[in-house]
């Protein structure tokens, strides 16, 4: 196994691994982590934001093919996701099933392995009262508790209802973050950055339509001012940070992963091929930029 803290290197200082969201694009960052599992490879920090947190867990629980096969046997499993969970329980994805029967028993989650590993993993959630992130550390609660922080990082407002913790509520960490954190953003020490995004290098979001607002807030106004006000406010955030993210990895100040041409997955992608080929994408490049990546990281 390849170990990321040398002799006397400080921890603090590790490298750290950083996953976009996406919903079903995550499938592309579940290649890529497949291929640095292929190289017995971990990150001691990761951090996941909305889909990305998922993708981490089955990193760090050592899970090589498991974020690949979920999403291929059930895209199309009406148990996984669709309207109908909507209308009875207010999300898209059946939060309860993927954190239940599927976890638990059809492609069972290592808990026992998550559990005991070094590495760290970091989920970010969105205060929905304040629209503040909130990085939650993999260590500070049991692994059951945990999976309710990354159902929240996973809560797209409209799509999914806010999910309650710890006596407050939360929704999807791309809310507060959108794309990725800035080296500025990560509330601890870290060394240089790894970024895997779910997006080319040519895709910028487009401004939310006055339809759009209006609906959020309808929905969350009163009651979650912050949420209507950080939604409408992704398109130009977002794109700012992929200008930003650009002229890092020009530099040399990071080191990024994406794929190679636009992505045609949406959110909530039911068609197994086109998640079966950006799978392979992913997979590939981390394959083939996996060693100019440890140059980097250790020049």
């Amino acid at each position: 196994m390849i170990h990321l803290i040398r002799k006397n290197e400080d921890p603090d200082r590790a490298p750290i691994l950083i996953l976009e969201g996406g919903a079903m694009r995550g499938i592309f960052t579940s290649g890529v982590l497949d291929a640095f599992m292929d190289r017995n490879f971990y990150f001691p920090q990761v951090i996941g934001i909305s889909a990305g947190c998922l993708q981490g867990l089955c990193y760090i629980s050592r899970q090589r093919g498991r974020n690949r096969k979920v999403n291929t046997t059930y895209c199309t499993d009406s148990r996984y996701m669709g309207l109908s969970h909507m209308l009875k329980g207010g999300s898209f994805f059946n939060w309860e099933f993927m954190f239940g029967d599927l976890a638990h028993e059809l492609v069972p989650f290592d808990y026992e392995t998550f559990s005991r590993a070094k590495e760290t993993l970091y989920t970010v959630i969105t205060d929905a009262e304040s629209g503040e992130p909130c990085f939650i550390s993999s260590h500070s609660m049991d692994v059951d508790e945990y999976m309710k922080v990354c159902e929240a990082s996973c809560s797209i407002p409209l799509v999914s209802r806010p999910v309650k913790w710890r006596e407050k509520h939360y929704v999807d960490g791309g809310v507060s973050l959108p794309l990725v954190p800035m080296p500025e953003e990560i509330p601890f020490p870290h060394g240089k950055i790894v970024y895997v995004l779910t997006r080319d290098v040519t895709y910028r979001k487009k401004p939310v339509p006055f339809w759009f607002h209006g609906l959020l807030d309808f929905k969350y106004g009163r009651e979650f001012p912050s949420v209507v006000e950080e939604m409408c406010s992704i398109p130009p955030r977002y794109n700012e940070k992929v200008d930003w993210v650009l002229e890092m990895e020009k530099s040399g100040e990071v080191f990024v992963i994406r794929p190679e041409k636009p992505v045609t997955v949406s959110r909530t992608e039911r068609n197994v091929a086109k998640l079966r080929e950006l799978h392979g994408e992913g997979y590939r490049l981390g394959q083939e930029r996996f060693d100019e990546m440890m140059r980097w990281l250790y020049e």
